[in-house]
């Protein structure tokens, strides 16, 4: 036991001596350097100004603001990078740690005489409040009127006379001054009128054809890469990290507008040919920037 014990006593004191000689600052440089990423395209993706960016590498949190910014910085930033965001948020100066929370100590005190017998008088007087409910609704029920209920039996002659029409005899007699009855028809039958039928056309709904995925773009890799890749249209067809002895395809609509990192380990091929990267690379860093017509 006293081995084991000494064991992990020099296993937690390896990492706070790991821990202390990396700062926050520097574990996120040494990640964007092996991504092949310059601040500018830190920049570009997070949306952050180049000394704010400078500042979180270099430890600086005097030039930033507050700490509730500083930790979304941070977040944003490991999220990039491709970093687990709480190990370096709870490294943060000032960073609050999980309160210790702690039981209370339990006393279990028995209930004193008095309190039981005035717990079993107040279900006494419950018991007794609510039988008197009961007995009073009861009465309330036996002494209220009850409503006269009308059958469909005696109401059947008065709706049986209400609604029988009495019959009219088809045509009228009327007598003139000479005494010579004169028929009149007591209805006059109108002209049936024709009716238009309306008839719509069923809608026919194109079905569209399919649309050509256009170009493809290939890039394989030696080595851990970030790259970015839109289309004509401005839209983001991919934005990723990939890894060593991975490959990349992105199908669209040309002209096709990438972002290497690691330029030197990839390999591009476009329309089944390879495209040097050296001609775009950046001067002093390793992301090759081009266009793919």
């Amino acid at each position: 036991m006293e081995q084991e014990n000494k064991v992990d006593s020099a296993i937690v004191t390896e990492a706070v001596s790991v821990d202390k000689v990396k700062s926050v600052g520097q574990m996120l440089r040494e990640a964007r350097e092996r991504l092949g990423l310059s601040v500018e395209d830190v920049v570009a993706n997070i949306k952050l100004a180049p000394r704010q960016v400078v500042a979180m590498e270099a430890d600086d949190y005097k030039s930033l603001p507050e700490t509730a910014f500083v930790r979304g910085f941070v977040r944003s930033y490991a999220k990039l990078l491709q970093l687990d965001a709480q190990p370096l948020l709870n490294a943060l100066p000032g960073a609050a740690r999980p309160p210790v929370v702690t039981e209370p100590f339990k006393v279990e005190t028995p209930f004193p005489e008095r309190s039981m017998r005035q717990q079993n008088l107040n279900l006494l007087i419950a018991a007794f409040l609510l039988a008197l409910v009961i007995a009073g609704f009861a009465l309330w029920q036996a002494n209220s009127p009850r409503p006269v209920v009308v059958t469909e039996a005696e109401n059947t002659p008065d709706a049986a006379m209400v609604a029988t029409p009495l019959p009219l005899p088809e045509q009228l007699e009327l007598l003139d001054g000479s005494g010579v009855p004169v028929v009149e028809a007591s209805a006059v039958v109108a002209a049936p009128v024709a009716s238009s039928a309306v008839v719509v056309a069923p809608v026919v709904v194109a079905t569209p054809l399919p649309v050509s995925t256009g170009q493809m773009v290939r890039v394989e890799f030696d080595k851990t890469s970030w790259t970015e890749v839109r289309e004509k249209s401005g839209k983001i067809l991919s934005k990723q990290v990939n890894q060593a002895g991975s490959e990349l395809r992105v199908e669209g609509v040309a002209p096709f507008v990438l972002v290497i990192g690691h330029a030197a380990s990839a390999h591009l091929y476009y329309k089944d040919k390879l495209v040097d990267l050296k001609p775009y690379v950046k001067p002093g860093t390793d992301v090759a920037r081009l266009t793919l017509e």
